[in-house]
C-alpha cells in the first residue's frame, strides 16, 4: 500500500457576515481518506497565522495511514498582521461593557477598538461555512466537527461552547482570553447546564495553556501603549494559567462529562501553539485503541 505525502490544499472566499469584506477559507484535505467513512473536520481560527501549522500537524499525523487525522479548514482574512490583529478582535469577541473597554487601556493600538462580533461569527461558522464545506467535499463529516482557537480565538471557542454546545463535537480552547471584559464569558455558565441537557450528544472539551503565561513580563510588546508596571498588573489580573483548570472544573460541575485541561510546562503564549495543536488533534481524533 502506498500513501501520498502531500495533502491537496484549496482556497476560496466567502462574504463576511457584516456585509463588508470577505473571509479567506483555506482547506487542507486528508490525502488518503478512508473509503468507508467520513473525515473529521477541524475548523482553525486565525488562519492567517495558524492554518499552515495546523495543516502540517494533521499531515504529519496521517502520513503513514496508521493514525487518524482530520481535514483542516482555516478561517482568515488574507491580511497583513497589523490589520489581521484588529479584524480578529472584532469577530472573535463578545460585546465589551464600558468598564471592559476602559480596562483595555493601551491595548487598543494593537488589537483595535471594534468588538462584539462573536455571535455573528458563530452563526457564519455553523450556518454558512460548515454546510459549504460539506457541499464542496463529500468526505467531510457533518457530525464530527472540531473547533480550535488560540488566545482571543480560545475565548471565542469558550463562548461557542457555552452558548451553542451542539455546534461542534469537540471544542479546543488554547490559551483562552477568559479575562475579556472582566471574565464576562463565565456569565453564560448558569444557562450552560440547561443547554447541555438539551443536546443529543455531549461535546468533548480540551482547554490548554502555556505554563509561563502568567509570569510577570520583563518588557512591553511592541504596539502596546502601557508601562511595564501596567503590563505586569494586566498579566496578573488575566490569570491565564489559574483560570484554565477553574473553567474546566466549572464545566464539569455544569454536567459536562468529557472536559479536561492541560498546562504545557515551559511554554509561553506564543510557543505553546504547536504543542496545543498536536495535543488538541490527538484529543479530538484519538489514537486507535
Amino acid at each position: 500500500m502506498s500513501f501520498s505525502i502531500q495533502a491537496p490544499i484549496d482556497q476560496f472566499e466567502l462574504p463576511h457576515p457584516g456585509g463588508t469584506g470577505t473571509f479567506k477559507i483555506s482547506v487542507s484535505r486528508v490525502a488518503n481518506p478512508p473509503a468507508d467513512g467520513k473525515v473529521p473536520v477541524l475548523f482553525v481560527l486565525d488562519a492567517d497565522i495558524g492554518f499552515a501549522l495546523a495543516a502540517e500537524v494533521a499531515r504529519l499525523r496521517g502520513t503513514v495511514g496508521t493514525l487518524p487525522t482530520a481535514m483542516i479548514v482555516g478561517v482568515g482574512y488574507g491580511a497583513e498582521y497589523t490589520e489581521f490583529a484588529k479584524l480578529r478582535t472584532a469577530d472573535l469577541t463578545p460585546p465589551l461593557s464600558e468598564a471592559g473597554r476602559a480596562a483595555l487601556g493601551g491595548m487598543t493600538g494593537m488589537i483595535g477598538d471594534k468588538d462584539g462580533g462573536a455571535e455573528a461569527f458563530l452563526a457564519f461558522l455553523v450556518d454558512t461555512l460548515a454546510p459549504e464545506i460539506e457541499r464542496r467535499y463529500p468526505e467531510a463529516s457533518a457530525t464530527d466537527r472540531i473547533l480550535y482557537g488560540h488566545s482571543l480565538g480560545g475565548l471565542f471557542t469558550a463562548y461557542a461552547l457555552l452558548t451553542r454546545p451542539d455546534a461542534f463535537a469537540t471544542f479546543l480552547a488554547g490559551s483562552p482570553s477568559l479575562w475579556w471584559d472582566g471574565f464576562a464569558v463565565l456569565g453564560h455558565l448558569p444557562a450552560f447546564a440547561g443547554r447541555l441537557a438539551g443536546v443529543e450528544r455531549q461535546p468533548r472539551v480540551l482547554v490548554s495553556v502555556g505554563g509561563q503565561e502568567q509570569e510577570a513580563p520583563s518588557k512591553v510588546p511592541a504596539g502596546l501603549e502601557m508601562t511595564i508596571e501596567q503590563m505586569q498588573a494586566m498579566v496578573a489580573a488575566c490569570r491565564m494559567v489559574d483560570a484554565v483548570p477553574e473553567f474546566v472544573a466549572a464545566l464539569r460541575e455544569a454536567g459536562l462529562a468529557d472536559a479536561d485541561s492541560y498546562i504545557f510546562d515551559g511554554e509561553d503564549h506564543g510557543s505553546v501553539i504547536p504543542a496545543a495543536m498536536m495535543r488538541g488533534l490527538r484529543f479530538a481524533v484519538p489514537d486507535p485503541a
